[in-house]
């Protein structure tokens, strides 16, 4: 059986990067994240670095071309035999449009979107609670470890995202409404959708996913 392409779509914090994680698992999926992209991008000592960052911190997008870019130079490292999972992106009706494309120019055209339902106060409480390792990414719950101060995989210190203050928190929840309930409903008219309760155990949600996911493989 082929290795599908998937797309997880929902508002920041709906848990998107943990169910990445284990459908990567699951299927053997190469990952690629254009937040985590471009926060790495971001750390760079230059003009090309500071914009990054001056956008990200305040929960605005980067150019549509520097988006492009972050795709293209994933795909292009990629076997063909491998499939992609993709979180973060597309953010925009436009984007979605464009990656559409750009998985079927790669030859990859057994897509599919899942879109993780979840409320803006369930979100908003996870973002505020979350961490994340300065050096390999990983994302941790206060909520869930309150009394943690190290990744437990690298020892890297953990530390909130420049997004994840309430300012830009406000402002994603806006970003989201305004132009990612858009993209979704683009794919669910190219019944490419499949949409899923985000609240619950993450082991419930997994399995919810799974069993969606195995009637379109």
């Amino acid at each position: 059986m082929k290795s599908p392409n998937i797309i997880l779509l929902g508002r920041s914090g709906s848990g998107k990067g943990t169910q990445a994680e284990l459908l990567l698992k699951k299927f053997s999926l190469v990952n690629i994240d254009t937040g985590d992209i471009l926060r790495s991008l971001s750390k760079r000592d230059d003009a090309f670095g500071k914009n990054i960052l001056k956008n990200i911190s305040k929960g605005k997008l980067v150019p549509l071309w520097l988006v492009i870019y972050c795709w293209l130079d994933q795909f292009l490292k990629i076997s063909s035999q491998q499939g992609i999972i993709m979180e973060g992106s597309p953010r925009l009706l436009d984007e979605a449009k464009i990656l559409e494309q750009v998985f079927s120019w790669f030859g990859r055209k057994k897509l599919i979107v899942i879109y993780l339902k979840t409320s803006e106060k369930e979100v908003t409480e996870r973002l505020l609670n979350r961490r994340i390792c300065s050096k390999c990414y990983r994302e941790y719950s206060l909520k869930l470890t309150p009394s943690i101060k190290k990744c437990s995989y690298c020892g890297g210190k953990l530390i909130r995202r420049h997004d994840d203050y309430p300012s830009a928190i406000k402002n994603r929840m806006l970003f989201f409404r305004k132009n990612i309930i858009p993209v979704i409903n683009y794919f669910r008219k190219r019944k490419m959708l499949i949409e899923v309760k985000g609240e619950g155990s993450v082991e419930e949600i997994h399995q919810n996913i799974l069993k969606k996911l195995t009637k379109r493989i």
